[in-house]
């Protein structure tokens, strides 16, 4: 076949360690029609492969690392020349040729095993996806050769009659793909469409209901992902010989939970038993209701322990004109389905870096990737140290963070190196995530209209801000339910010459004053070299609460002139610490409460009793390894900050300074 030239098409970039694959949608019934190609839809694990140099890794659909899984895939692709990326399906056969989901499930050393191979991402330094599946087929031709275990999966003209002769092999289904199509990672378009020669499809099982006969269960209860919630679907009490359900129940068990992980109602005869949806099993089925559930019971065909549950949806097969009008519409852009980054987004810059090793963990039904956990921060202090820290303190700190927007500031280095600031998520959170969407005030050319912020509510989320490079974590002032009105005042001490002694001078002449005020403040080390006082208050609009500041910042100064100034101008401060008001704008943000700063050490913000501000007090007393055990003897000391009675109080009393 010759090969085309798509030179000008081609994208230099560099290596990508991960790239999540490009999905199919459901369609009732194979079709013929001109633009698109047929490939057989193989019944195995989707891998992603990645040769570099000498180098292969096989991932899994869900990221996770299957290169020591089958090493003779592996071993294949390092015979083939060059540096590229290839998607394909890792197939086994069983002893009389069929192929089998079960034993390439089991990785069987014994069973003959192919990688069929059907798609070519990135090849010698050029990322090829924007260009048409065809061309990338004929690229991928090319590369693949004759070999006797990674396999080139062809294209057929005749969708129709590919899909007869599936039928009549017992293989899974077809796939038909729009030739001009691109590659379109993580999507689930209309330019690539399966068909399946039976209805089965993975479900996530949230149950099991008790039998009356002895057996280990009557039925397995299971569903799919609906906009972030677990649906119920169907149930299955086929296709278990006694021996599987014993061991199904051995996996269900150590899962059992109280409550049902279902969002709706679920039909049951017998008494149900929940479990921690994170198990993923396939079914087959005879056909769906109205409502969307499966009309008889399903029969239980194996586990897929390649896919997340979180990514397990519903996939209802379009109806007869939405096919129509898929198979007649022209290839849909690429650009049209992917997120749009706008084009200083330092998302961009983040996204170049190099990923050295990828982990996964569940977290209250949420899965999170973790990458480079081994990279050191400070000596003797890994990324994965500060996820456990952050993990152990999320009672103490998600208080602080709940229902408030975040600006995320990003050191994907070091924390003293340079770091990236972003605001606008641009639909990348995850699934378990809040997000909390404004109008931007000052709209710039290339940029979205809307600012798309992260909220942090959860554990799961928390992890996920550490994990992306975040060090600290900054919240605003405000809440989403009241976004123009800030719960408190901020005064940040800021040393100039890094002169903790000054800030502890400050503090006291601030307390002095909240005292003779009768106002009740809260005190916290920033985790660097200063302090930040909070004042809570209700109702007061960011102008309102920023002149209450200005006027406090002043008053203080005035009360300790040999050591504090008011001049906002850095290189006018001198030695002098400055008595900061400026915190106190709409979207400002200060770190918060048990939060690690990107410092020379591993400090954190530490909510201060008043009496421990004095001499001989220092910020590098406040360490992520000694918080927890500082909490735990003192409690949380910024447990009443949002107390609605002191809210009120410093509220009646705040408006004096206005």
């Amino acid at each position: 076949m010759a090969r085309t030239n798509t030179k000008k098409n081609f994208v230099k970039q560099v290596f990508p360690s991960t790239i999540k694959p490009m999905l199919c949608t459901l369609v009732q019934e194979p079709f013929t029609k001109e633009g698109w190609m047929y490939e057989v839809k193989w019944d195995g694990y989707r891998i992603i492969a990645y040769k570099k140099g000498p180098d292969v890794t096989l991932r899994s659909r869900a990221g996770l690392d299957y290169t020591d899984r089958y090493t003779a895939i592996a071993n294949s692709l390092k015979k083939i020349k060059g540096n590229f990326i290839v998607d394909g399906e890792v197939v086994a056969f069983d002893e009389e040729g069929h192929v089998s989901f079960d034993l390439v499930q089991k990785a069987n050393p014994d069973a003959p095993i192919a990688y069929y191979v059907f798609d070519i991402l990135w090849k010698n330094g050029k990322d090829l996806m924007e260009i048409p599946l065809k061309e990338r087929k004929e690229i991928l031709q090319t590369i693949i050769g004759k070999n006797s275990i990674v396999k080139y999966s062809d294209s057929f003209p005749d969708g129709i009659a590919l899909y007869a002769q599936a039928q009549a092999l017992g293989l899974e289904g077809i796939v038909a793909k729009k030739s001009g199509s691109t590659y379109q990672p993580g999507k689930r378009g209309n330019d690539w469409l399966k068909i399946p020669t039976a209805k089965r499809q993975e479900f996530v099982i949230g149950g099991w209901t008790e039998s009356g006969s002895g057996r280990p269960f009557r039925s397995i209860l299971f569903g799919a992902y609906e906009n972030a919630k677990l649906m119920w679907i169907g149930h299955s009490g086929s296709g278990f010989k006694e021996k599987v359900m014993e061991e199904i129940m051995q996996k269900l068990k150590p899962l059992e939970i109280k409550k049902s992980p279902f969002a709706n109602d679920v039909e049951y005869e017998t008494k149900p038993h929940w479990v921690k949806p994170i198990l993923v099993a396939n079914f087959k089925f005879s056909t769906w209701t109205a409502s969307g559930k499966i009309r008889k019971p399903a029969i239980f065909l194996d586990f897929r322990y390649d896919k997340n549950a979180k990514d397990v949806v519903r996939e209802v097969p379009l109806s007869e004109n939405e096919e129509k009008q898929i198979i007649q519409q022209k290839p849909t852009s690429k650009k049209a389905e992917h997120i749009k980054t706008s084009y200083d987004s330092n998302w961009r810059e983040l996204e170049k870096i190099e990923i050295t090793s990828t982990d996964e963990i569940e977290i209250d039904g949420c899965r999170i990737e973790l990458t480079n956990v081994e990279r050191e921060l400070w000596n003797g202090i890994t990324k994965a140290d500060l996820i456990t820290y952050y993990n152990k303190t999320s009672d103490y700190i998600l208080p602080y963070l709940k229902d408030r927007p975040l600006s995320l500031h990003i050191k994907p280095y070091s924390p003293t190196a340079p770091g990236l600031y972003i605001k606008d998520m641009e639909k990348r959170q995850p699934s378990c995530a809040d997000i909390f969407n404004t109008k931007r005030k000052h709209p710039k050319p290339g940029k979205r209209t809307v600012i798309d912020y992260l909220v942090c509510n959860n554990r799961a989320t928390l992890i996920y801000l550490i994990n992306l490079g975040c060090i600290d974590i900054n919240p605003q002032n405000s809440t989403v339910e009241d976004y123009l009105h800030p719960d408190y005042i901020i005064i940040d001490l800021d040393p100039s010459d890094e002169d903790f002694n000054k800030a502890i001078t400050a503090a006291l002449a601030c307390k002095q004053f909240f005292d003779e005020h009768k106002l009740k403040g809260f005190a916290k080390t920033s985790g660097k070299t200063g302090m930040h006082l909070f004042l809570p208050c209700a109702g007061f609009s960011f102008p309102e609460a920023r002149t209450i500041a200005v006027t406090i910042s002043k008053e203080i100064t005035a009360m300790i002139p040999d050591v504090a100034t008011s001049e906002n101008t850095i290189a006018k401060r001198g030695n002098k610490i400055f008595i900061d008001y400026n915190q106190n704008d709409e979207a400002d943000t200060v770190a918060s409460a048990y939060s690690c700063r990107p410092y020379h050490i591993p400090s954190v913000s530490t909510p201060l009793e008043w009496k421990e501000i004095k001499v001989g007090l220092h910020p590098e007393n406040f360490l992520i390894k000694n918080i927890l055990q500082r909490v735990e003897k003192k409690g949380d000391l910024w447990n009443d900050l949002f107390n609605k009675p002191i809210k009120e109080h410093n509220t009646k009393l705040l408006k004096n300074f206005l």
